[in-house]
């Protein structure tokens, strides 16, 4: 039934006299069933309905709320005089309802999501003050009249209106914003739903065990189990719990179960309002305590995605933004170990940019670096497969890993990237060319017993020496020799 209204809620576009007509109806059957076919002697210690209203006001825009506060208005008065009531008390009853939700609505800021909800600055004291302003002043407005129409001490008839709505709110409120949320669809996605599943049965059943047991104290565990739970369900997992735990302890107590159900009469605090505090006490105690987890599980998210970051950083050149030679070393292994397994071939390129200290003089340093970002640029842009890996390697030499690679496709990729760097067509007077040119040395093995990597690369810087000596502007190769 709170789905259906919370997804009636969401349709921004509806006629008013249609959401009062809906929310009459829905409020009707509510009403009548909470009376009728519930434990209805506990709802003078928890009436759950006002806090769902507040939470369906809070979801909706405020020009809407007249509408639907007419229709829950005519809805749970027709169902309460259905119930004998007097008409003129219950008329009476329903303004005091709608003034005690109207202030409570206001003193919370609107839901967008649950995530936002909670983030808003001082919601726990305003979650607070909803719980004690709109009870409150509804309860002292019904003392009043319950004292005029039915000759009620003003204690009780404050107490019979003002705490167990205050409960209600407290337990269904939270609850009914949760619902669809996206943190609420999370719980019950997946393998998350068997955790889920398994907390609240185990968070339920040691509740049926607190409030059924009175031979043995145990309320003192429902404080650490509410914990555990936020701890692991987080907010919307909580809420489920807390009105769970709430149905179940007034369920044992009227049935006179548990240590509230055998309360002793000679106590000047009567058995519902010493339920009625103990509950209270520990949902309202658990909301600061679900703000503190939620806060430093977000904490912790960003200071991993903050680690993330700059493991990235610290993984990546700062001047040309592609790996750095820290990157290239820890690829290099991680290939290599696999090309062993796997009896795969592995390639390595060894680049570098000719007479670039000669191209320093001439146009700077700031020339430089442009040029070394534009060899970097054009080295990537060449590299097709997501497992080849470009890095700088120091200064003005590059390295290409090549995986699944033999020594002639490293040197038709090597002649090609050579005469990508020609075409950029940077000008290098200090170059007999003219133009900024590359060497490369090119190596390839399928790694065996015994070698290591640093074979591969010194092979690979070999051939970029010979490469150098040999005129620059070239590709040589050497294989590995087994």
């Amino acid at each position: 039934m709170l789905t259906g209204i919370a997804r009636l809620v969401r349709r921004k576009h509806i006629h008013p006299i249609g959401l009062a007509v809906v929310f009459a109806l829905i409020y009707f059957c509510v009403d009548f069933a909470l009376n009728k076919f519930a434990f209805s002697a506990g709802w003078t210690i928890l009436w759950p309905l006002n806090g769902v209203t507040i939470a369906l006001l809070l979801r909706r825009r405020r020009r809407d709320w007249p509408a639907m506060l007419l229709g829950v208005a005519i809805g749970t008065g027709l169902a309460e005089y259905l119930d004998d009531n007097p008409l003129v008390s219950e008329i009476w009853q329903r303004v005091i309802s709608l003034d005690e939700v109207l202030i409570s609505a206001w003193l919370l800021p609107s839901y967008v999501t649950l995530d936002k909800w909670l983030r808003t600055p001082f919601i726990f004291p305003r979650f607070v003050a909803a719980l004690v302003l709109g009870p409150g002043i509804a309860g002292v407005m019904a003392a009043i009249l319950f004292h005029q129409t039915q000759n009620q001490p003003y204690l009780v008839g404050f107490n019979n209106w003002a705490t167990a709505d205050a409960l209600g709110i407290a337990a269904t409120m939270p609850l009914t914003l949760s619902l669809r949320s996206t943190e609420m669809l999370s719980l019950f996605r997946g393998r998350t739903m068997v955790k889920t599943f398994s907390v609240i049965a185990l968070a339920l059943g040691i509740t049926t065990l607190i409030f059924s047991v009175s031979r043995y104290p145990l309320l003192f565990l429902l404080y650490p189990l509410l914990l555990f739970v936020d701890s692991l369900l987080a907010f919307p997992g909580a809420a489920l719990v807390v009105a769970g735990m709430c149905l179940i302890a007034v369920y044992c107590t009227t049935n006179g179960w548990g240590p509230f159900g055998a309360w002793p009469t000679d106590l000047r605090i009567p058995r519902d309002v010493a339920l009625q505090i103990y509950l209270g006490f520990h949902m309202v105690a658990l909301f600061p305590a679900s703000l503190l987890f939620m806060e430093r599980k977000r904490m912790a998210e960003k200071l991993r995605s903050s680690n993330a970051q700059l493991q990235m950083l610290a993984s990546l050149d700062g001047l040309t933004g592609i790996p750095n030679r820290r990157s290239l070393d820890a690829r290099f292994e991680m290939e290599w170990k696999r090309a062993s397994r796997s009896q795969t071939p592995l390639a390595l390129l060894m680049i570098d940019i000719d007479h670039f200290k000669q191209f320093n003089d001439l146009y700077g340093h700031h020339a430089g670096d442009q040029c070394l970002q534009a060899v970097a640029a054009a080295l990537s842009s060449r590299i097709r497969r997501p497992e080849d890996f470009v890095a700088r390697y120091g200064g003005e030499e590059f390295a290409i890993l090549l995986p699944h690679t033999e020594l002639d496709g490293a040197c038709a990729l090597a002649e090609e990237l050579r005469r990508t760097i020609l075409d950029l067509g940077i000008e290098h007077r200090g170059n007999p060319s003219e133009r900024v040119t590359i060497s490369i040395g090119c190596s390839a093995c399928k790694p065996a017993s015994g070698q290591v990597q640093l074979e591969l690369l010194q092979l690979a810087d070999a051939a970029l020496y010979h490469a150098k000596q040999a005129g620059r502007n070239r590709v040589e190769a050497r294989l590995f020799a087994l």
